[in-house]
C-alpha cells in the first residue's frame, strides 16, 4: 500500500535496475519529505506518528521528542531541521547579535515557531525535499548507476541488518529486509549520509578514481560520514520546540567574527546545482557553516524503488563530499574537541589542530564531563550548542529558575575494521544543571573536580582488587588479570552511575551550598565503593589469612581507606545510604 500522500504518475515501466524503459505501464513515484509523513515522534501523551518536516515545525510544542528505527537516526534528522532553520533565519541578511538575542528570546517565551517564515521556505524549496524527483532528488543524484553492477540490496542502507552470511547471528527477520517503506528508506538515507561507514566502494559511472575496478577514499581523508568522525552532542529541552531551540545557534565566538545567520556561502545541500557522481574534495574553507555541517553528502546515493512504486527496493552508494573536520569548531557545532598533536607533526602545522573528540562506547558520557563544559590550557574545546547556552545564560536570557535543568544528549557510531563496518553504537543522555554550563564559575570547578576525585576513588578500587588477588597468592596471567580489574572499574562505575547522574542535575547554583552539595556527594560514593569493596570480598572467597608478597586482606583493605580518605576527604556524616546496609569489616576484623 502506498504512504498516505504520495504522489503517482504513471509512465512507461522502467527498469530501475538497468535505466532502460519497457513497454508495459508502471508507477514513477513521489515522497516529499517537506510533507509526507516519514518522522517519527512522541508527542506529550504519548502518542507515536510519524510526521512530515512540515508537521514537526506545526507541532513542535505539543511533541515529546524524534525517534527512529534506531536511536542513532535522531540527530541526523534534528540536525536537518536545524538547518532549514537556520537557512529560513538567513534569508533576510545577517543581523546584530542584539538582534538575533531578542529574536531568540521572544520565540522561547512564545513557546512556538513562527510558522509562516517556516512554510514559506519549505514551499520555495518544495521540489527538492523529494526522495524520486527526476532532477534533483532529496540527498540522492539523479541517474546514478553503479558500473557493470546492479543496486545493492536494501541491506547495505540498514545499519543493524548483517550481511547475508552472517544473517544467523541477527535478530532480524531475512524476509522482512526485501524493501522499505518510503518513509523508512528516508529516515536510513539522511542516516547514511550521516554515518556510512569507509571502505572500498564499488565504482559508479562518472566516477573518476577508479583503482582496479574499486574506489577508495582519498589518502587520510575521513572516510566515514561527518558524524562518523564526531562525537556528536545535542541538547534536549521539555519539548521538540524547546530542544530545537536549545540548539539553534545563532552566533559563535569560535567564527572569528563570520556571521552563522546570514552567511552567504553556507547553504544546505538541496540548494546547490546539479551534483556530480564523482567524489569531491572540498575547497579551502568548507564547511562555511552549521547549516553545510548538517547536510553534508558524503556519499552519492540513489534510491531503487520498485516497479509498483510503493516500496525502495535498492540502493546505490559511492564516496561523495569528503569531509572535512579538522579545524571546524565554527562550523561544527555539535562535537566537542581536542588538540592532535600528532597531526601537528605528520603535518608539520606550528600549532596543534583541533579534531572532533569521539564518544567511548564503554564509558558513560557523564565520566567526560570536562570536555563538554570547561576551558583548559589548550582554550575553548566545547560543542558551540553548550557555549550557546552559556551566553544565553550570561544574557539572562534563559533563567536559572525557569529552567534549571538541560539534558545532555550523546549520540555516535563506533567502527571497526578501518571504519569499514559498524561496531557499536552511542546513545546515552543525562540531565545537567544549568549552574554548570558557566565554564569559570565556582559550581562547574567543584562539579569536575569531584568527578576527577570520584575516577580517582575508584582506581583505588581497582588496586585493591590487585591486593586481593597478590594476598591470595593468585598466579592467572597478566591478560586474565587485566580483564579482572577491567571488569571491577566498570562493574564500580555502573554503582556509581545513578548516584553522580543525580548530583550533576540537582547541583546547586547558590555559592553557599556548594561545599557541603560535594562533600555530601564524595560521602555517598565512599560508602557505595566500601560496599561493593565488602561484596566483592565475600563474593571472591578469599582466605583472610594468607599472606603473600607482604599482602594480606586485611591490609588491602587498610590501603583502599587510607586511599578513598586521600581521594575523597574525610567521612563527615554517618552511614545511612542504603535500604539493607552492609557491614563494612574493619582492618582488624579482616585479619
Amino acid at each position: 500500500m502506498l504512504p498516505a500522500n504520495a504522489g503517482l504518475v504513471c509512465k512507461g515501466r522502467r527498469d530501475f535496475r538497468k535505466g532502460g524503459v519497457m513497454a508495459s505501464e508502471s508507477v514513477e513515484p513521489h515522497f516529499n519529505l517537506a510533507t509526507d509523513p516519514w518522522i517519527p515522534v512522541i508527542y506529550q501523551d504519548g502518542t507515536c506518528r510519524e510526521v512530515s518536516i512540515q508537521t514537526v515545525f506545526e507541532d513542535a510544542e505539543q511533541i515529546r521528542e524524534v525517534s527512529g528505527d534506531s536511536p542513532q537516526q535522531v540527530l541526523p534528522m534534528l540536525r536537518l531541521l536545524l538547518a532549514i532553520l537556520h537557512r529560513q533565519l538567513s534569508q533576510g541578511g545577517t543581523k546584530s547579535e542584539d538582534d538575533l538575542l531578542d529574536w531568540w528570546e521572544d520565540t522561547w517565551e512564545s513557546g512556538h515557531f513562527d510558522l509562516d517564515g517556516i512554510l514559506a521556505y519549505l514551499a520555495s524549496a518544495k521540489d527538492r525535499f523529494d526522495l524520486f524527483d527526476p532532477s534533483h532528488p532529496f540527498y540522492q543524484v539523479a541517474g546514478l548507476e553503479y558500473a557493470g553492477k546492479d543496486p545493492d540490496g536494501v541491506d547495505e542502507l540498514v545499519a543493524d541488518v548483517p550481511k547475508s552470511d552472517k544473517f544467523l547471528f541477527s535478530l532480524r527477520s531475512k524476509g522482512r529486509i526485501d524493501g522499505l517503506t518510503f518513509a523508512e528508506a528516508g529516515r536510513w538515507l539522511v542516516f547514511q549520509q550521516a554515518y556510512a561507514t569507509a571502505g572500498i566502494k564499488t565504482p559508479v559511472k562518472g566516477n573518476t578514481h577508479v583503482k582496479s575496478g574499486k574506489v577508495y577514499p582519498p589518502k587520510g581523508a575521513v572516510g566515514t560520514g561527518m558524524l562518523g568522525a564526531e562525537g556528536g552532542v545535542f541538547l534536549e529541552g521539555a519539548n521538540l520546540f524547546r530542544t530545537l531551540m536549545l540548539n539553534l545557534v545563532l552566533f559563535d565566538n569560535a567564527r572569528g567574527g563570520r556571521p552563522i545567520v546570514g552567511c552567504g556561502e553556507d547553504v544546505p545541500s538541496w540548494e546547490r546545482g546539479e551534483v556530480s557522481p564523482d567524489y569531491r574534495i572540498p575547497t579551502p574553507g568548507e564547511p562555511y557553516g552549521p547549516i553545510q555541517c548538517y547536510t553534508w553528502q558524503s556519499r552519492r546515493m540513489r534510491l531503487v524503488p520498485n516497479d509498483k512504486g510503493d516500496r525502495v527496493i535498492g540502493v546505490i552508494s559511492c564516496y561523495g563530499d569528503i569531509p572535512v573536520v579538522m579545524d571546524k569548531e565554527g562550523s561544527e557545532l555539535m562535537t566537542a574537541w581536542r588538540p592532535s598533536t600528532s597531526q601537528q607533526k605528520s603535518l608539520g602545522l606550528p600549532y596543534a589542530p583541533r579534531l572532533p573528540k569521539t564518544h567511548d562506547p564503554t564509558r558513560a558520557i557523564w565520566r567526560g564531563l570536562a570536555s563538554i563544559v570547561s576551558v583548559g590550557q589548550d582554550g575553548d574545546l566545547r560543542p558551540g550548542v553548550v557555549r550557546w547556552v552559556e551566553r544565553l545564560r550570561y544574557e539572562g536570557v534563559l533563567s536559572p529558575e525557569e529552567y534549571p535543568v538541560v539534558a545532555i544528549h550523546a549520540q555516535s557510531m563506533a567502527y571497526g575494521t578501518q571504519n569499514s563496518v559498524f561496531a557499536d553504537a552511542v546513545d546515552d543522555k543525562f540531565d545537567l544543571s544549568v549552574s554548570l554550563f558557566e565554564h569559570d564559575s565556582c559550581a562547574c570547578n567543584r562539579a569536575l573536580a569531584t568527578i576527577d576525585s570520584v575516577d580517582q576513588a575508584v582506581g583505588k578500587v581497582v588496586n585493591f582488587v590487585s591486593n586481593i588477588q597478590k594476598a591470595s597468592g593468585d598466579k592467572a596471567s597478566s591478560t586474565v588479570a587485566t580483564q579482572e580489574r577491567n571488569r571491577v572499574r566498570e562493574s564500580v562505575f555502573a554503582e556509581l552511575d545513578a548516584i553522580c547522574r543525580t548530583r550533576l542535575a540537582h547541583f546547586p547554583n547558590e555559592a553557599s551550598a556548594i561545599e557541603t552539595y560535594c562533600a555530601e556527594w564524595r560521602d555517598e560514593v565512599r560508602r557505595r565503593l566500601l560496599s561493593y569493596a565488602t561484596r566483592y570480598l565475600n563474593e571472591c572467597d578469599r582466605s583472610f589469612f594468607e599472606e603473600h608478597e607482604g599482602m594480606t586482606v586485611g591490609r588491602a583493605m587498610a590501603i583502599l581507606r587510607a586511599g578513598l580518605f586521600q581521594t575523597l576527604g574525610r567521612l563527615e556524616k554517618p552511614s545511612h545510604v542504603s535500604e539493607n546496609p552492609e557491614t563494612v569489616p574493619t582492618e582488624e576484623g579482616r585479619e
